[in-house]
């Protein structure tokens, strides 16, 4: 089954994703509605990646030696041929409606030049609670920067949008490239959401060291300095800040994530050893 109206070309950055591509490329190979192509833009991966996308035939592979998933991204926005560019993460997993809801919404709405849409993370046991708080601050972001903010796991562009703003985004490494291109997209049309439409998706950037973890999210900050004026950088500021008391809720999740792994691992040892009796 294809879109015949608005073709969607997915593009997916990679950096040693072998542990999560498979099912990412699983997922839309169960898509509803097929995508017109699939670009994993490998960036200088070292592990089995591309090699586990070459299994898939529908899948195109690019190379990008610019390390750093905004570099990965132009590459592939630049390459595809969609109407539509479809953006997300080797470790996405999409719901099988999801090309079919995202062509539809743009051929709803000529006004749109981008949607985006939640997440659904697999990976910590404390869901409720990490999906609330990612869910909570894309949404104040968005409020204060008076623009709503793309998420690049899940989300599309125009391809005549991005050729629009190609030449003004940020290409650097210290910055939310979603975010950027956001405030480039302000003054080119709206950027909707699709309510219904989330995507499975690792918070693993919550299992990092605090050093890492701050240095990551202060990348939104920077991007607002650059983009906003003092006031909305300020508020900004504030609400990165008031992420701060959040760590130790991941530094909890992290100890029930691997105490559920331990507990896995045990009671596969523990079977092996009743099967070999």
């Amino acid at each position: 089954m294809s879109n015949k109206s608005l073709a969607l070309s997915i593009i997916i950055p990679a950096y040693n994703e072998e542990g999560y591509i498979s099912k990412c490329l699983d997922s839309i190979a169960a898509q509803t509605v097929k995508p017109l192509e699939v670009i994993v833009v490998d960036n200088n991966s070292t592990d089995k990646t591309v090699q586990i996308a070459k299994k898939y035939p529908f899948v195109k592979i690019l190379r990008e030696k610019r390390q750093h998933q905004v570099f990965a991204q132009a590459a592939g926005f630049n390459a595809a041929r969609g109407d539509i560019l479809g953006r997300i993460d080797a470790d996405s997993i999409l719901p099988k409606g999801w090309v079919e809801k995202v062509t539809s919404a743009f051929a709803a709405d000529q006004k749109l030049v981008a949607v985006t849409a939640g997440a659904d993370p697999y990976d910590v046991p404390l869901k409720m609670a990490g999906s609330a708080i990612f869910h909570g601050y894309i949404w104040l972001a968005g409020l204060i920067g008076g623009q709503r903010m793309l998420w690049g796991s899940n989300c599309a562009i125009r391809s005549a949008a991005w050729r629009k703003i190609r030449d003004k985004v940020m290409m650097r490494a210290d910055i939310w490239e979603d975010y950027d291109m956001s405030f480039c997209l302000k003054h080119h049309g709206k950027i909707g959401y699709i309510p219904k439409n989330l995507v499975g998706v690792s918070f693993r950037a919550m299992h990092t060291n605090f050093k890492h973890h701050v240095s990551y999210q202060f990348r939104s900050v920077r991007t607002f300095y650059y983009r906003t004026n003092p006031l909305r950088l300020a508020l900004l500021v504030l609400l990165w800040l008031w992420t701060f008391p959040v760590y130790p809720l991941a530094v909890l999740d992290d100890w029930l994530l691997n105490q559920k792994t331990k507990n896995k691992k045990q009671r596969t040892k523990i079977e092996n050893q009743k099967e070999n009796l």
